[in-house]
C-alpha cells in the first residue's frame, strides 16, 4: 500500500473528531515509536482484538491517517508490534553469556536472562500478537515471512546460550530445550499473576523461594541424566562425569 499523506486524511474527518488529535509533523522520527508504545498499550488493556485501529489512535493521541503514513495498515502496526518485542529479546541475548562455576550458578544466570524479556508485562501483548498473526489466515505472506526471519534470528542466540549452558557436557537432545521451556513457563506465570483482578501478593512474595526450588530441581535432574560439571585435578578443563 502506498502511505498517503496524513494531512489529506485528516481533513475528511469531522471537525468534531479532528480537534481531539494532537498536531503532529509526519517527519517526527518519534512518532514511530510513540504508535507502537500506544499500540502495546492499547493491547495490554483492551486485548489484541478490541485494539482497534481508532483506539489505537485515540491512544496515541493522533488521526489514523498519521499512523497509515508511517505502517500503512494494521496488520503492519501489529507486525512493527511484533518486530519491537524481537529485537528487544535479541538485544538481551546478544549480550549475555553464561559463565558459571557449577550447574547451579549456570542455570541462574541463564534464568536472569529468559526472565529480563518473558518477564516483562509488555511481553503479554507481543504473544497476543505473534499468537494471532500465525494462525489469521488473513496474514500476508510477507508478514509470515517477517516472522519466521525474525524467530530464526532468535533461535540461534538461544541456541548459543544453550552451548554455554551445557559447555563441558555431552547432555541428550531432549535436555537441551528443556531448561528454557520450563523457565521461560515460570517467568510467564508470574508476569501473569501480577495481571490477575484479585490480590496476588503472597503468592508474588513466594516467587524467590520457588525460583531456587526449580533451578536447585532443574541441577538435580541434569545430575541425574549424567550432566554434571566437574574440574580435573589441575582445575584447567571441565570433564563429564557421570
Amino acid at each position: 500500500m502506498t502511505p498517503r499523506n496524513p494531512r489529506s486524511v485528516a481533513a475528511t474527518q469531522p471537525a468534531a473528531t479532528r480537534k481531539r488529535r494532537i498536531p503532529v509533523d509526519s517527519e517526527d522520527p518519534g512518532t514511530r515509536q510513540k504508535v507502537i508504545g500506544a499500540a502495546i498499550q492499547c493491547i495490554l488493556e483492551r486485548g489484541f482484538y478490541r485494539s482497534s485501529s481508532n483506539a489505537i489512535a485515540e491512544t496515541a493521541g493522533l488521526s489514523w491517517g498519521v499512523i497509515q503514513y508511517y505502517f500503512g495498515s494494521r496488520e503492519a502496526l501489529m507486525l512493527a508490534v511484533m518486530e519491537e518485542g524481537h529485537l528487544r529479546l535479541m538485544a538481551d541475548l546478544e549480550n549475555a553469556n553464561i559463565t558459571g562455576d557449577t550447574m547451579d550458578e549456570r542455570i541462574e544466570q541463564y534464568f536472569s536472562v529468559i526472565e529480563g524479556y518473558y518477564g516483562q508485562h509488555e511481553y503479554l501483548a507481543f504473544i497476543q500478537v505473534l499468537l494471532n498473526l500465525s494462525h489469521d489466515p488473513r496474514t500476508s505472506d510477507q508478514t509470515r515471512e517477517s516472522m519466521i526471519r525474525a524467530a530464526e534470528g532468535i533461535d540461534a542466540q538461544l541456541v548459543r546460550l544453550t552451548k554455554q549452558l551445557f559447555a563441558g557436557t555431552r547432555p541428550r537432545k531432549a535436555i537441551r530445550n528443556f531448561p528454557f521451556h520450563v523457565l521461560r513457563g515460570l517467568a510467564l506465570s508470574e508476569v501473569m499473576l501480577k495481571t490477575l483482578p484479585y490480590d496476588t501478593a503472597d503468592l508474588m512474595k513466594r516467587a524467590g523461594e520457588q525460583h531456587r526450588y526449580l533451578i536447585k530441581a532443574i541441577a538435580l535432574l541434569l545430575e541425574s541424566e549424567g550432566v554434571i560439571l566437574c574440574q580435573d585435578p589441575a582445575g584447567n578443563r571441565w570433564e563429564l562425569r557421570s
